[in-house]
Protein backbone atom coordinates (compact mmCIF):
# COMPACT_ATOMS: atom_id res chain seq x y z
CA UNK A 1 0.00 0.00 0.00
CA UNK A 2 3.04 2.65 0.80
CA UNK A 3 4.68 2.05 -2.65
CA UNK A 4 1.08 2.52 -4.55
CA UNK A 5 1.16 6.17 -2.37
CA UNK A 6 4.71 7.12 -3.06
CA UNK A 7 4.11 6.23 -7.17
CA UNK A 8 0.74 8.33 -7.02
CA UNK A 9 2.60 11.00 -4.69
CA UNK A 10 5.31 11.06 -7.08
CA UNK A 11 2.83 11.22 -10.57
CA UNK A 12 1.12 13.95 -9.05
CA UNK A 13 4.29 15.97 -8.20
CA UNK A 14 5.33 15.53 -12.23
CA UNK A 15 2.42 16.43 -13.57
CA UNK A 16 2.77 19.38 -11.65
CA UNK A 17 5.91 20.48 -13.26
CA UNK A 18 6.42 20.94 -16.42
CA UNK A 19 9.63 20.02 -18.21
CA UNK A 20 11.53 23.13 -19.50
CA UNK A 21 11.76 23.38 -23.27
CA UNK A 22 14.28 25.64 -23.83
CA UNK A 23 13.37 28.10 -27.35
CA UNK A 24 15.56 31.51 -26.98
CA UNK A 25 19.15 31.06 -27.67
CA UNK A 26 21.71 32.67 -25.61
CA UNK A 27 21.67 35.88 -27.83
CA UNK A 28 18.25 36.55 -28.31
CA UNK A 29 17.73 36.27 -24.57
CA UNK A 30 20.58 38.85 -23.75
CA UNK A 31 19.82 41.11 -27.19
CA UNK A 32 15.79 40.97 -26.23
CA UNK A 33 15.95 40.87 -22.66
CA UNK A 34 19.12 41.88 -20.51
CA UNK A 35 20.45 44.57 -23.22
CA UNK A 36 16.91 46.46 -23.08
CA UNK A 37 17.00 46.19 -18.84
CA UNK A 38 20.53 47.04 -18.06
CA UNK A 39 20.34 49.91 -20.76
CA UNK A 40 17.17 51.54 -19.15
CA UNK A 41 18.87 51.11 -15.70
CA UNK A 42 21.84 53.15 -17.16
CA UNK A 43 20.02 55.44 -18.05
CA UNK A 44 17.79 56.14 -15.44
CA UNK A 45 21.58 55.86 -13.15
CA UNK A 46 23.38 58.66 -15.96
CA UNK A 47 20.60 60.84 -14.68
CA UNK A 48 21.60 60.44 -11.47
CA UNK A 49 19.51 57.52 -10.05
CA UNK A 50 15.74 57.54 -10.07
CA UNK A 51 13.65 60.27 -9.08
CA UNK A 52 11.01 59.01 -8.18
CA UNK A 53 8.59 55.78 -7.28
CA UNK A 54 8.01 54.93 -10.93
CA UNK A 55 11.63 54.78 -11.74
CA UNK A 56 12.49 52.88 -8.48
CA UNK A 57 9.46 50.70 -9.52
CA UNK A 58 11.28 50.25 -13.41
CA UNK A 59 14.73 50.11 -12.00
CA UNK A 60 13.53 47.32 -9.61
CA UNK A 61 10.83 45.53 -12.35
CA UNK A 62 13.89 45.41 -14.84
CA UNK A 63 16.66 43.77 -11.94
CA UNK A 64 14.40 40.94 -11.24
CA UNK A 65 14.33 40.80 -15.03
CA UNK A 66 18.08 40.23 -15.48
CA UNK A 67 18.17 38.35 -12.47
CA UNK A 68 15.41 35.51 -13.74
CA UNK A 69 17.41 35.50 -17.60
CA UNK A 70 20.71 35.24 -15.55
CA UNK A 71 19.20 31.47 -14.62
CA UNK A 72 18.09 31.00 -17.97
CA UNK A 73 21.64 31.35 -19.26
CA UNK A 74 22.32 28.40 -17.29
CA UNK A 75 19.29 25.83 -18.67
CA UNK A 76 19.72 23.24 -21.45
CA UNK A 77 22.67 23.81 -23.70
CA UNK A 78 23.11 27.39 -23.20
CA UNK A 79 26.51 27.58 -21.19
CA UNK A 80 29.25 27.40 -23.47
CA UNK A 81 31.69 25.93 -20.83
CA UNK A 82 31.97 25.07 -17.96
CA UNK A 83 33.79 27.75 -15.72
CA UNK A 84 33.51 31.33 -17.19
CA UNK A 85 29.91 31.08 -18.30
CA UNK A 86 28.02 29.78 -14.99
CA UNK A 87 30.31 31.97 -12.24
CA UNK A 88 29.22 34.71 -14.65
CA UNK A 89 25.75 33.86 -14.50
CA UNK A 90 25.64 33.76 -10.83
CA UNK A 91 27.40 36.95 -10.10
CA UNK A 92 24.46 38.46 -12.52
CA UNK A 93 21.69 36.62 -10.46
CA UNK A 94 23.22 37.62 -7.39
CA UNK A 95 23.74 41.34 -8.40
CA UNK A 96 20.32 41.76 -10.07
CA UNK A 97 18.97 40.53 -6.19
CA UNK A 98 20.57 42.86 -4.47
CA UNK A 99 19.52 45.53 -7.33
CA UNK A 100 16.13 44.23 -6.69
CA UNK A 101 16.31 44.74 -2.80
CA UNK A 102 18.39 48.22 -3.33
CA UNK A 103 15.22 49.61 -5.54
CA UNK A 104 12.60 48.09 -2.98
CA UNK A 105 14.24 50.10 -0.39
CA UNK A 106 15.28 53.07 -2.23
CA UNK A 107 18.98 52.95 -1.53
CA UNK A 108 20.46 54.81 -4.37
CA UNK A 109 24.18 54.19 -3.28
CA UNK A 110 23.56 50.33 -2.78
CA UNK A 111 21.41 50.15 -6.24
CA UNK A 112 24.56 51.83 -7.69
CA UNK A 113 26.95 49.16 -6.76
CA UNK A 114 24.84 46.64 -7.60
CA UNK A 115 23.91 47.83 -11.03
CA UNK A 116 28.11 47.87 -11.55
CA UNK A 117 28.35 44.20 -10.12
CA UNK A 118 25.64 43.46 -12.60
CA UNK A 119 28.08 45.12 -15.43
CA UNK A 120 31.48 43.48 -14.52
CA UNK A 121 29.49 39.79 -14.10
CA UNK A 122 28.29 40.39 -17.88
CA UNK A 123 31.68 41.86 -19.01
CA UNK A 124 33.21 38.62 -17.46
CA UNK A 125 31.60 36.88 -19.83
CA UNK A 126 31.74 38.64 -22.54
CA UNK A 127 35.24 38.78 -22.18
CA UNK A 128 35.80 35.11 -22.91
CA UNK A 129 32.78 34.37 -25.17
CA UNK A 130 31.90 37.27 -27.14
CA UNK A 131 33.31 37.50 -30.80
CA UNK A 132 36.27 40.16 -31.16
CA UNK A 133 35.29 42.82 -33.74
CA UNK A 134 38.39 43.09 -36.18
Amino acid sequence: MRFIVVIVASGIALAQSPSYQAVASPKQIMAGIQKPAMDSMMTINKAGGPKDDKEWELVEQQAAVLAETAQLLLMGARPKDEDVWPKSSMRLHTAAGSSVKAAQAKELPSWQASLNAMGAACRSCHNVHRKKKE
